[in-house]
């Protein structure tokens, strides 16, 4: 059970129902897990999504970063939008810390960048060497699979699924967790 990214597309009026009630990122996180009548109206304040989009990036996430930026922790937005930017949803650990959420002008600057990269290019910083000293989540870059495919596989479901949420001037909420979880645990 390992530390995923997930990305779900968000209307910017539902960014800001977010930040005025931040439990209610409970409802993004289980949308797909949610019985609307099980939780009562405060916990159902978000309107439906027009466009239901979501991506999971999966454990790949911090190779995705390291490709994308070539550093660990750090780095210039946009290409660092994994790691930084946004604005947090509360305090609410939705599993590993807050979601993050990005209204839909910064979708599509994020977006402009990441449509202009390609697989070539972010292979370039794959140092499998670099990458286990660096200590890069999840520390597999030495395993028989080939994970430089998988991250630039992800990475482009990524590249996707960005560019539908910007053509349809939708916002993003990121956030780290266990893929095992389930409302159960609220």
């Amino acid at each position: 059970m390992g530390v995923h990214l997930h990305l779900a597309a968000t209307s910017d009026l539902n960014i800001s129902r977010l930040m005025a009630n931040p439990k209610l990122i409970w409802t993004v996180v289980f949308a797909d897990q949610l019985d609307v009548g099980r939780f009562p109206p405060s916990r159902r304040a978000l309107e439906p999504e027009t466009v239901q989009l979501r991506e999971n990036l999966g454990e790949y996430w911090h190779g995705i970063h390291y490709l994308m930026c070539g550093q660990v922790w750090s780095g210039e937005l946009p290409d660092a939008f994994l790691i930084d930017g946004g604005s947090y949803v509360g305090d609410v650990d939705v599993g590993y810390g807050p979601a993050r959420a990005f209204d839909s002008c910064e979708v599509k600057r994020i977006t402009q960048t990441l449509v202009r990269k390609n697989p070539a290019d972010l292979a370039k910083n794959f140092d499998i060497n670099q990458m286990l000293d660096d200590d890069i989540y999840p520390q597999i870059w030495d395993s028989q699979v080939n994970v430089l495919d998988a991250c630039l596989n992800r990475f482009t479901a990524m590249q996707h699924f960005m560019r539908h949420v910007a053509e349809n001037d939708l916002g993003l909420t990121l956030y780290l967790s266990r893929t095992a979880e389930t409302i159960e645990h609220l």
